[in-house]
């Protein structure tokens, strides 16, 4: 089974809208996942233990195994987790692609003895709102995790979000200050710790998380646009017509009809199950880019930290094709139909991302003021009033563009000179490398 074909024909058959170009970003996902547990999983710190009777253990998981990683660049073992942010505006379709993998019984990745016998992934839609220990754990006056936080329970899972901003909503409410670093850091190497009065909060976790968000409530300078893979999802009347004929012909399928479908789901819940005890049984002994990916990746459009993004997503391709080949190395070749899913995904990215360059570009085009001026503006206007991120923001956004210069400002007095910042084009300022003003 040629599992993108066969889950596009799925969707086309059941009349989904704009699905068609987002559903390889998922694939990729899942596939990332399965060679995370690989790489990741033989050191598992929730293996079920008579020693340890009442600490929580996951007592069956797919992807448990006792092998050693394979992907270790820089000398540590990575982490290649694709965590996916799908931004547009309501009503776009961002929970489609939710329900289609993740939904109760009928998702692609929906397994019923996941939990009790290990035959599948965990999955869940988390709640539209959530706290900081709730999803992350808090302890009891004997320094014991409370509860069955969620991040812990979904270790080897994947966990939807129908409304990201609800997690980053958390962050605001006293109780709940922890709530962005422990996202950030559970997504980006799975620990989670805090110190707390009674103790300390601290267990690994393995799970992939899948959100959605509307414009303008997600900040994505927080450190998310690093960790996250970002799909854009266009609202347009056209859309808005095309769901409305979908939404017919949903509603007149024939009996047959229905049945063929859940016959294909059955059949696609059974390839992702299979995929994942292959590759865990017969691993991979390493993985190597070819030449092609790797020019792909070095493109002046690709900016430094997002290629490993992009390498996660041909990882997890490469995890995904048709016949599993185990014990030997993964070579992964840019053919037509990766070269194409690449070049869809930085397109979508940029139009996310590059939305708040605009913003600025628009606002001071052709304006001079002072660099601070600048990053009050940028942590007002995008960065939702976090200093430190505007600089970052900066940094990766508007240093190297022709139109936008810093230069030492001219002072006839004794105090110390500023930096000036011009948005625009001009030849006859004295640029300086950002930081290097005051040497």
């Amino acid at each position: 089974m040629d599992i993108f074909d066969e889950v596009s024909r799925f969707a086309e058959d059941n009349h989904y809208v704009d699905v068609e170009d987002k559903i390889p970003v998922f694939l990729c996902s899942i596939g990332t996942h399965i060679f995370n547990g690989i790489n990741k999983c033989g050191l598992c710190p929730f293996i079920p233990s008579d020693e340890d009777e009442g600490e929580f253990s996951i007592p069956e998981c797919i992807l448990r195994h006792n092998n050693y990683p394979i992907y270790t660049p820089m000398s540590h073992v990575a982490d290649t987790r694709l965590h996916i942010l799908m931004r547009g505006a309501k009503g776009s379709g961002k929970s489609i692609l939710l329900q289609m993998f993740l939904a109760q019984s009928t998702g692609l990745l929906y397994h019923a003895n996941a939990a009790d016998l290990g035959l599948g992934f965990r999955t869940d839609i988390g709640p539209n709102s959530i706290t900081e220990a709730g999803m992350f754990g808090s302890v009891n006056d004997e320094g014991e995790i409370m509860g069955r936080p969620l991040a812990r329970e979904m270790c080897g899972g994947f966990l939807g979000f129908e409304e990201m901003s609800s997690l980053m909503d958390a962050s605001k409410k006293d109780h709940s200050v922890d709530m962005k670093n422990q996202l950030l850091t559970s997504t980006d190497n799975g620990r989670v710790k805090k110190a707390m009065r009674a103790g300390w909060v601290e267990y690994l976790t393995r799970y992939t998380i899948w959100g959605g968000t509307q414009p303008g409530r997600m900040d994505l300078e927080s450190g998310l646009d690093r960790r996250f893979f970002i799909i854009d999802i266009e609202m347009s009347p056209e859309k808005e017509q095309a769901y409305k004929e979908a939404q017919n012909k949903q509603a007149s399928v024939t009996m047959e009809h229905r049945v063929d479908m859940a016959e294909r789901i059955q059949d696609m819940q059974a390839w992702f199950v299979k995929r994942a005890c292959e590759a865990i049984a017969d691993p991979p002994t390493g993985i190597i880019f070819s030449d092609s990916v790797n020019e792909w990746l070095m493109r002046d459009e690709v900016r430094g930290h997002e290629a490993d993004l992009f390498r996660r997503l041909c990882i997890g391709y490469a995890m995904m094709r048709p016949k599993w080949e185990g014990g030997k190395e993964i070579v992964v070749e840019l053919d037509d139909r990766l070269r194409n899913l690449l070049e869809m995904c930085l397109k979508m990215r940029r139009n996310v991302m590059d939305s708040d360059v605009n913003l600025i570009k628009t606002a001071f085009w052709n304006s001079e003021l002072s660099r601070s001026a600048l990053l009050d503006k940028v942590a007002t206007m995008i960065t939702n009033r976090d200093y430190q991120a505007a600089k970052r923001w900066v940094e990766d956004n508007l240093l190297g563009k022709p139109w936008y210069s810093e230069y030492k400002a001219e002072s006839k007095g004794r105090g110390r000179r500023g930096i000036k910042v011009y948005i625009g084009y001009r030849t006859n300022a004295k640029t300086v490398e950002w930081g290097k003003a005051n040497e």
